[in-house]
């Protein structure tokens, strides 16, 4: 790619940097008459007081009076199959002791299952149920009365969400006002990330309806908000002491990596963006312990736009422990608040170094600034790396279409509550910090558009493209890798609900089915 405009209308074909317009087509296909909406409300508020089940709506004799929501802005609740992946297989929670026990669903189990029903609601006039996909059949036929309470509040978000999409703001409200009657952030799985969803939904009417004034965001407010994560907070470093996610992608990389300068006598890491660092301890311990082709001097180049003097006691951490193996190592900063103005020039490459690039959760926060990603793929190209360790978010959560981008972003934080409500306690203080967190999140995804819109990410296949553009081919991970993450999971008192997934030649970190992280290593043809 040799110049913006081609990055541009990559970006934009994949909505890396689209702004919010209105599909006319689908908005005329989700028109209702103004009756079917207050009958919708009706049932709603029946629902959520235990007045009606949905088994009656789907089977009374009085069907054709149920009003039909649109369904096709909501295919992709049933349509999604590499999100179903695994899910049969997973273990869910049992409840009560006793001849009648119930298996008790995962957070997205129950939003997929809402998905389902939801479409059964809205159009059974007009589709054959039996032809609908059903990712669980009838193995969850028999809810618990909690999971089945779940299941309809889930409906009621979808439902305002619809709204919402709609422009039908009113009937949104009211909808939203029965989400926050039974919700709170300190209830089960489901009900914190309904929470938190109805609380981005109304933050998104006020927006629409001129009540909150919009805010551009520069790089670096980007910058800070997807690096929350990077700082030593205790709620993140509790989170990682219960969760491989994390040290899954990091070893990965390390492994990757020193797989890929074996031979090299000398080695140039360049880190694009390096958190904590605290990973780069055990890439230091494991090259000052090769034996063979012993590496003469390990140079850490690290990229900072935001907090220069962080970065600076991590660099004095590793270089004091790389003095205490006595392993000859150097690390050096460069300091850019613009990232716009990297060059390779900045990188002082010696010719007898292997040079690898790590580049873990960087990219996407350069989604929403294509010029920057364009300036930091360029530096890539012209540094040729023999190898570039990537790490990102594995969820499509950068889609122009406001209810697509809702729904994946439902299925993936409902997954991360989920996780929340197995490794911690309900009133655990860690817990509620890293919840908050995650709305923060939610509501930058679900209610802004536009450059307002900085919570961005894409999947690996969208990355496959991407880096393919540039003339990079992807290197498949060893099973070395495969076998030490599998082995970082052993160690965790939640290893039955985390896997690691073989996509193409690279792994995806799941729970319990649900992809929450990628990890991939590309190379120059």
């Amino acid at each position: 790619m040799e110049d913006s405009t081609d990055i541009q209308n990559f970006c934009a074909n994949y909505g890396f940097h689209q702004e919010y317009a209105v599909n006319q087509q689908l908005q005329e296909m989700n028109k209702q008459e103004e009756e079917m909406n207050v009958h919708a409300a009706h049932y709603a508020g029946e629902l959520s007081q235990g007045k009606l089940k949905l088994s009656d709506l789907e089977t009374g004799s009085d069907v054709d009076e149920v009003p039909f929501l649109s369904l096709a802005p909501f295919e992709l609740l049933r349509n999604n199959p590499r999100r179903r992946k695994n899910t049969e297989g997973v273990k869910v929670r049992d409840v009560n002791d006793g001849a009648n026990v119930h298996q008790k669903l995962s957070a997205t189990q129950i939003m997929r299952l809402a998905g389902e029903r939801f479409i059964q609601f809205s159009s059974n006039k007009f589709i054959n149920i039996n032809n609908l996909l059903h990712p669980y059949g009838s193995a969850f036929s028999d809810l618990s009365p909690e999971d089945n309470q779940d299941v309809e509040l889930a409906q009621i978000l979808l439902t305002a969400a619809e709204k919402v999409s709609d422009q039908q703001y009113d009937r949104a409200r009211k909808f939203l006002s029965q989400c926050q009657l039974l919700t709170s952030n300190t209830g089960n799985p489901v009900q914190r990330a309904v929470f938190y969803f109805a609380q981005a939904l109304g933050e998104r009417i006020d927006r629409e309806t001129g009540k909150i004034m919009p805010k551009i965001c520069t790089e670096t407010d980007e910058l800070n908000s997807i690096c929350v994560a990077s700082r030593f907070h205790a709620s993140y470093v509790a989170l990682h002491q219960e969760v491989p996610f994390t040290q899954i992608v990091h070893f990965t990389g390390i492994q990757a990596i020193l797989e890929s300068v074996a031979t090299k006598p000398k080695v140039h890491l360049i880190d694009f963006l390096i958190r904590t660092g605290v990973q780069w301890a055990s890439l230091i311990q494991a090259a000052a312990e090769r034996k063979d082709n012993p590496i003469e001097h390990m140079k850490i180049t690290v990229i900072e736009s935001v907090n220069k003097e962080r970065v600076i006691a991590t660099g004095k951490s590793l270089e004091s422990f790389a003095n205490s193996l006595n392993f000859p190592f150097s690390f050096k900063i460069i300091f850019l608040p613009d990232r716009n103005q990297l060059t390779e020039d900045h990188f002082d490459i010696k010719p007898d170094e292997g040079v690898v690039i790590h580049a873990a959760f960087f990219l996407r926060a350069m989604i929403c600034i294509p010029n920057c990603l364009e300036t930091a793929m360029r530096v890539v190209r012209r540094l040729q790396p023999s190898l570039m360790v990537v790490s990102e978010v594995e969820a499509n959560l950068n889609s122009p279409l406001f209810v697509n981008r809702f729904i994946d972003s439902l299925f993936y934080y409902s997954a991360l509550f989920d996780c929340l409500e197995d490794v911690m306690k309900r009133d655990d203080q860690h817990r509620m910090t890293l919840e908050v967190s995650y709305g923060g999140g939610i509501r930058n995804i679900v209610g802004n558009e536009g450059e307002e819109r900085v919570i961005r990410s894409v999947n690996l296949d969208v990355w496959r493209s991407f880096f393919r553009r540039f003339g990079m081919e992807e290197v498949k991970l060893s099973n070395t890798c495969l076998y030490q993450a599998n082995l970082i999971i052993q160690q965790f008192a939640c290893r039955s609900s985390c896997s690691v997934d073989v996509n193409g030649g690279s792994f995806m970190v799941s729970w319990k089915g649900t992809p929450i992280y990628s990890t991939s290593a590309w190379k120059f043809h």
